[in-house]
């Protein structure tokens, strides 16, 4: 977490609330709160941070809800922020102004997007998961949240492996979304037709809706068996599953990965290390076939174990 996130994560803690709560009450202990219509560009306007009373929170009253909530999570920022003093007029989205400017509104936006989704109630959130339609549908209800923060946050605290999609009128693939432990490589063909992306280490897929939107997205099993069930060593083992699969021109690239992959993440469990690097084979259906195979993982396993056994000495 960031300085400002700690500092947002600080406030909740402080007067004990956490999704779903009343944003208007928390706001209010720290300012006093008005809408108005702006006669110039801005989300919002904060008066007398830092200064002997109360500041004051003027709020575009044109906003839609959700923005209108993020800009008075924005303004509290500027208030709790202990660099940030005098009046601040707030751009969500504060193109072509100067760096000072800019860089107080990103943590702003940093400290906003904490207060309203918190990291720590998302991770324990994430215990209870089912679905990415149902898990993300809990946290909008409950955050009041937009639905692109809310995807953004996600993204950036989930642990499970989660690919998703946003699917326009024609089938096409609007944009795309990862939580960081995704295959590393998004199996997404040139022609962007949802229905052309496959992926070989998915245990799961759906579609839904969000709103207006479609979504399709990809859960990735985190769990394998780390255990060695083929007595032999790992260069046969890789031979016949090449072998199997017709495969031999991509041993190059094969044998690159998996150490890359390892030294990336050689401080994680044996467990999750193996889980990574199968994941990252995902890759465009270049690696399907011999991601199949059965004994692909006893090849991981045992390359893998060899690695760690290697660091030791």
């Amino acid at each position: 977490m960031t300085p400002v996130e700690k500092m947002a994560a600080r406030v909740l803690s402080r007067h004990g609330v956490q999704p779903p709560y009343n944003l208007n009450e928390l706001v209010e202990k720290y300012a006093d709160i008005e809408e108005h219509h702006f006669p110039f560009d801005a989300d919002g306007v904060t008066v007398g941070i830092g200064g002997d009373e109360k500041p004051q929170i003027l709020i575009n009253m044109l906003q839609p809800p959700t923005r209108k909530k993020f800009t008075l999570a924005h303004e509290l920022g500027h208030i709790v922020i202990p660099w940030h003093t005098g009046t601040i007029v707030s751009h969500l989205n504060p193109m072509g102004s100067n760096f000072e400017y800019r860089e107080m509104e990103s943590e702003a936006n940093q400290f906003a997007a904490e207060l309203l989704i918190p990291r720590l109630w998302l991770l324990d959130l994430q215990k209870t998961f089912i679905s990415v339609e149902h898990f993300l549908t809990k946290i909008i209800n409950d955050t009041g949240a937009s639905r692109d923060a809310v995807l953004i946050k996600f993204c950036n605290t989930i642990e499970i492996p989660i690919i998703f999609v946003e699917i326009d009128f024609n089938g096409q693939i609007a944009n795309t979304y990862k939580t960081k432990s995704a295959p590393s490589g998004a199996n997404l063909p040139k022609s962007n037709n949802v229905n052309d992306v496959s992926f070989t280490t998915s245990s799961s897929e759906e579609t839904f809706n969000i709103g207006d939107r479609e979504y399709r997205a990809w859960v990735f099993n985190d769990a394998i068996v780390n255990e060695e069930t083929d007595p032999r060593p790992w260069r046969e083992v890789l031979t016949q599953i090449l072998d199997e699969t017709n495969s031999h021109a991509l041993l190059p690239r094969i044998n690159a990965i998996l150490p890359a992959q390892y030294h990336s993440n050689k401080q994680k469990s044996e467990s999750e290390i193996c889980s990574l690097i199968i994941r990252s084979y995902d890759v465009r259906g270049v690696f399907d076939a011999v991601v199949a195979h059965p004994l692909f993982a006893q090849y991981v396993i045992k390359r893998v174990k060899e690695l760690i056994a290697k660091k030791k000495t």
